[in-house]
Parts: C-alpha cells; structure tokens; sequence
C-alpha cells in the first residue's frame, strides 16, 4: 500500500485536497447564486466521464452503464427530492441551502472509484478486462453523477416552487 501512495503523482493528492475543501465547504448552510447552482456537477460529471474513457477508452458499453447508471439515479433524486428545506430569495437572487455531509461522501466515493480504478490500470491487473468491473465502475459513475445532477435540479425547483407560492398568496 505505502509503495501505491509514494508511486501517486503530486497533484493527485492537491485534488484530494481541494474535493475535500469543496465538499466540506457543502457541510456549512450557505448562500448560493443561481449561476452557481450547476457547477458542481458539472465538475462531478466530467470527473466521472473522464474516468470512464481513461479507464475503458470509447467502449460503448460502459458509456450506455454510464447514462443508464446517471438516468436511473436523476429520477431517484428527483422523486426523493433532496436536499430539503432550501428557501429562495429573489430579490438577492439566492438560494439559502442548509449543509450536508452528502456531497462529502458522494465527492469522495468518486475520488476512490477514479483512485482505485487508476491504480488498477497503472499495475496492469486482471480485473480491469472483466466485464463486471467494467459494468460496477461504468454504472457507479454514472449514478453518483445523477444524484449530482438531481440535487442542482431539486435546488432550481425551490425556486420554481417558492415563485408559485408567492404567486398564490
């Protein structure tokens, strides 16, 4: 193990740091801007897509375990419709967002795959030709990018929702 963590390359320990960073600053409530709302998963996305074609290069098949993984996920998030208790303000064009260690874990479980997955391929084991790695990795990317992605989504609906309640009052 020590001789895997010596043979990693510099910056990936300042990524590791700054995921960290990123996903402990979504542990504190916050004020978030609109333009604001998509930019971590956008970054979880192309982390995700991006270890799947340097892991797998453009096989079809885990791309399609990737887009079904991320479809499937979308709609848990959105029906579970997490995070709770977000308030919009529109005169300051915020959103009040309570912390979550959530985005803390989902941020760190990619980090992990994309860890794992590079260290596999750096020491050229078996397992990275089986079809069930593949499948496991492909669809695990691709549904920690949906729950992102559902969560931005679930945000931009409180805005939604708190204009048609003003509209109603």
């Amino acid at each position: 193990m020590l001789e895997i963590i010596q043979h990693t390359p510099l910056w990936v320990f300042i990524l590791f740091i700054s995921l960290i960073f990123l996903g402990y600053t979504q542990t504190k409530d916050r004020k978030v801007k609109l333009k604001r709302i998509f930019i971590l998963p956008t970054v979880m996305i192309i982390l995700s897509l991006f270890g799947i074609f340097s892991a797998f290069g453009t096989m079809i098949t885990p791309l399609v375990l990737w887009f079904i993984g991320g479809f499937l996920f979308l709609l848990i998030g959105l029906k579970l419709s997490f995070p709770k208790n977000i308030k919009y303000n529109k005169s300051e064009d915020v959103f009040y967002i309570s912390g979550s260690w959530v985005p803390m874990v989902l941020i760190l479980v990619i980090f992990c795959i994309k860890y794992f997955v590079g260290v596999a391929i750096a020491r050229e084991l078996p397992i990275i030709n089986e079809l069930g790695f593949i499948i496991t990795v492909s669809f695990l990317y691709g549904s920690l990018s949906g729950v992102f992605l559902s969560r931005s989504i679930v945000i931009m609906q409180s805005k939604i929702y708190n204009k048609n309640k003003e509209g109603n009052m």
